[in-house]
């Protein structure tokens, strides 16, 4: 039920999705959790509730595709291990992951420069 209270919340809540947000690091996510040590989806999709405080729970609608992306892009390559398929991170996965993470570093900083501001003294 939506709080009548402040009718605008509605609104920011699709202006600041959290899933559209979230979905835009899942590839980060999964490429950092596999370049640990390798895991199948399940795992990630458990890892990735934990680490996230269980604010981010993704699907296995997301997970998956993203997985396959990933492997057809050479990012991750997969193994059968019993009944599971075990993702972990390539060479080139490796040199993505690192600039990945280097450009989301610098993004996040910005962000925070823009949530910290405050205007200069004149």
């Amino acid at each position: 039920m939506a709080d009548t209270r402040f009718p605008c919340r509605e609104g920011l809540k699709e202006t600041f999705n959290l899933t559209t947000f979230h979905s835009g690091f899942l590839k980060l996510a999964i490429l950092k959790l596999v370049s640990v040590r390798p895991m199948h989806g399940y795992a990630l999709m458990k890892d990735i509730d934990r680490l996230s405080d269980h604010t981010w729970k993704p699907s296995p609608g997301s997970v998956y595709p993203a997985l396959r992306e990933l492997q057809s892009s050479g990012l991750i390559a997969q193994e059968v291990v019993g009944r599971k398929r075990v993702y972990r991170l390539t060479s080139e996965g490796e040199y993505v992951l690192a600039d990945a993470v280097l450009h989301t570093q610098n993004g996040i900083r910005s962000l925070q420069n823009l949530l910290d501001y405050r205007p200069l003294d004149e």
